[in-house]
């Protein structure tokens, strides 16, 4: 007979962690809104802003998935017993 499946136990988040959601979340909306503006000002703007416009949103993408990672990690208590 195999062993019974319990549930994981989830650590409430720390306050660091939401800290860290939150930025991740910002990140992202900066993500879409550099991709809207690359996508609204492409026949005006020379190579090299289109390139930075890219990079830029690359950027904020690649820092939200990081931070997101971070923010959404079920971190356990680590801290020993006061009581020993």
């Amino acid at each position: 007979m195999t062993a019974p499946h319990y549930k994981p136990v989830h650590h409430p988040r720390h306050f660091w962690q939401k800290i860290t959601n939150a930025i991740a979340n910002i990140s992202f909306i900066c993500a879409a809104i550099g991709v809207v503006i690359t996508l609204v000002y492409i026949d005006e703007v020379s190579e090299i802003y289109k390139a930075s416009l890219g990079a830029i949103t690359f950027i904020f993408f690649a820092t939200g998935i990081v931070l997101k990672a971070i923010g959404t990690t079920s971190i356990p208590n680590l801290k020993p017993d006061q009581d020993q």
